[in-house]
């Protein structure tokens, strides 16, 4: 390309064409006319302009004719060399509830040699169409048009004008070249908020340094201004059950750009938005669920592409811990049972290598970086336990991982039970979400490594012999769950009864629907247990000790069910259900184990002590055939329409009775 100022000679450029062959001037090409040059290394104008009395210029670009077949592989080339320098793109239109399935963009512009641009902001790849197919939509977080920016920019620096020419009219043909895919983009929920303006638009107004193409890591594919609703759908529909990260620490460190320097960070922000993009899928947004679940396997193609490294675990953070955790999450949602293990094991592996079930680990932190690994520890402590009951697996976290006093002695040797108190109501914002994350923890805080080991198979029971679980051991388990149930109704915790945190019914609906119907799950586990060591009877003192037993726990379950909203229950996705699944298939083991159990025999009620409830504790007397039918259309027919695994295998095992 051609530029006739020599700014640092102050007259005319050597590259100017020596001919009139070589380039016409810009006037006589903008009127397509004949250009006469008068002497080829003279700098006068040329005839034309000359006989017009205008001024002779050759000041803009001009661009080759279509290239040959023989250059592809230097387009190619220089198409790379562009991506490792630095490429700009305008943003996305985030996407919304009412917004199609398919959106696409204009070709992306590309100026990698202006120095005002100090921020990377690449976009999923679309195809490339007019500008004007782009509809800004009501809850969009790019509101500013990236043409209106660029000629801001322009007019505050238009010394910069002449070098940004040239990349903005070269790009629209390497764009072709490389814009040629579409990408289906998820809807977003209807309840996602939508804020009126685009919290990265902030960063522009920072003195912040530029990034260099070799520190910045994040995935070409993805703008994070895509992820912003994502990251709202955690904390208004998930972060009230898993509270493991602070909503204003998130876009601080956004804002700072460290998911673009942090590998460990930024894979953890795409595996937080794939888990919000596949869990808390509902009834009324069933039809994007295919296109989340594709946009959120893309998520986690780049979220384990960023982490991989060789010496992977050798220096543990919580970020990696929380990308596991998350990865193992999206997994468990889509059923692949093995590689969701293998997740959770990596995350308990790199909580273990952090030391977050260690007391001494937690010394000279601060405060907030404690109370962070003590609710990453909890959570972890809650889910592998949980898992290892539904899929038989063992626990790494052994004893019993809840707050007790030696615990406590990590952050004040004279800590009791007001730290626990002060942890809760430290931040009223997560003070719901910690609270029923302790209740949780309470609930599966007796499942430790003895009783772990009798559920796999491993205790001594083939011989005729466990030691470790009989009779008067269940039945300690069984009153310990009571107490629990007790303590959350009343808004207490076990562990610290000076404590006095909110009770169950001033939690989120979710919480309740989550809390309980583990409470009512682990009651079931434990019955399971009981079975298969031969301690259940037709009748004995103890109700627990029943084979009906798991009839009452499966009515109160459904009971329970049947008061919360559909959407408080979705929430948590196909861990929910497959809950509910298990006391279903405890209800067909008894009729199957008891010949005095049919689908027409009447369960009379048990005392309410038993299974303590918010509900009337009375009841009344109910049918086998009844409680089935209930837990089938829960499970088959309301809960996301039956479009979960769980549905063909309880219609396969109601068809065997």
């Amino acid at each position: 390309m051609f530029s006739i100022l020599d700014a640092a000679n102050g007259g005319f450029s050597s590259s100017r064409p020596r001919t009139a062959a070589d380039r016409a001037c810009d006037q006589c090409k903008s009127r397509k006319v004949r250009c006469a040059v008068q002497e080829p290394k003279s700098q006068k104008p040329c005839l034309t302009c000359a006989a017009k009395g205008v001024t002779c210029t050759y000041d803009k670009a001009r661009k080759k004719r279509g290239p040959v077949g023989k250059r592809i592989e230097e387009i190619r080339l220089h198409q790379k060399g562009l991506a490792t320098a630095g490429e700009r793109q305008g943003p996305l239109h985030s996407p919304t509830a009412s917004s199609g399935p398919r959106v696409s963009a204009a070709p992306a512009v590309r100026n990698a040699a202006s120095e005002d641009h100090r921020e990377r902001t690449p976009t999923w790849p679309l195809s490339p169409s007019p500008p004007s197919v782009v509809e800004a939509s009501p809850g969009t977080h790019a509101e500013m048009d990236y043409t209106q920016q660029r000629s801001r920019q322009a007019a505050q620096h238009p010394e910069d004008r002449g070098s940004s020419e040239q990349p903005l009219r070269e790009s629209s043909y390497e764009d072709l070249m490389a814009n040629t895919s579409t990408f289906q983009v998820a809807s977003l929920p209807n309840a996602s908020p939508a804020p009126t303006g685009n919290p990265f638009v902030a960063i522009r107004e920072l003195d912040l340094p530029p990034l260099t193409a070799a520190a910045d890591i994040w995935p070409v594919k993805v703008n994070e201004t895509t992820l912003l609703p994502w990251i709202d759908v955690y904390f208004t529909r998930l972060h009230p059950t898993i509270p493991i990260l602070n909503r204003t620490s998130i876009y601080s460190n956004m804002l700072l750009r460290k998911h673009r320097t942090d590998p460990q960070y930024g894979a953890m922000l795409l595996g937080l938005c794939a888990f919000a993009m596949t869990q808390p899928v509902q009834t009324h947004e069933h039809a994007s669920l295919t296109s989340r679940i594709e946009q959120g396997r893309l998520l986690l193609d780049e979220c384990v592409k960023m982490r991989v490294s060789a010496d992977f675990g050798e220096n543990p953070t919580v970020e990696m811990v929380l990308t596991s955790f998350f990865l193992f999450a999206c997994l468990f949602g889509s059923s692949q049972h093995k590689a969701a293990r293998h997740r959770l094991r990596e995350a308990v592996d790199l909580a273990h290598s952090l030391g977050l079930h260690l007391p001494d680990s937690y010394v000279g932190l601060s405060s907030e970086v404690k109370e962070q690994w003590l609710r990453t520890y909890l959570v972890l402590s809650v889910t592998e336990r949980a898992y290892a009951l539904q899929r038989y697996h063992p626990i790494s976290f052994r004893g019993q991982p809840g707050i007790t006093v030696r615990f406590m002695q990590a952050f004040d040797p004279l800590v009791t039970s007001e730290y626990i108190s002060s942890l809760i109501y430290q931040d009223q914002s997560d003070s719901v979400g910690m609270t029923g994350l302790l209740y949780l923890m309470d609930t599966l805080d007796a499942i430790n490594e003895s009783v772990m080991d009798c559920w796999n198979g491993f205790c001594r029971y083939s011989d005729g012999n466990c030691e470790d679980f009989d009779r008067r051991k269940a039945m300690q388990m069984f009153r310990a769950q009571r107490r629990v149930r007790e303590a959350s109704i009343s808004g207490n915790i076990s562990f610290a009864p000076s404590v006095t945190p909110l009770p169950l019914a001033q939690l989120f609906e979710s919480q309740q629907a989550d809390i309980s119907v583990t409470q009512f799950w682990t009651l079931n586990r434990l019955w399971t247990l009981c079975l298969s060591h031969q301690l259940l009877r037709e009748q004995s003192d103890h109700c627990e000790l029943r084979v009906d037993f798991a009839c009452h726990v499966a009515h109160a379950a459904l009971r329970y069910c049947e008061t919360l909203e559909l959407a408080s229950m979705e929430i948590h996705g196909v861990g929910f259900i497959s809950k509910m699944f298990d006391m279903a298939m405890g209800v067909i083991v008894a009729m199957n184990t008891s010949a005095s159990i049919d689908l027409d025999s009447a369960i009379s009620p048990i005392d309410g002590d038993a299974i303590p409830s918010t509900l009337d504790s009375t009841g009344s007397e109910f049918t086998v055939r009844a409680l089935l039918k209930g837990l089938h259309n829960l499970i088959c027919r309301d809960f996301r329409g039956g479009d979960h695994v769980y549905n063909a295998r309880l219609a396969a095992a109601l068809e065997g009775l």
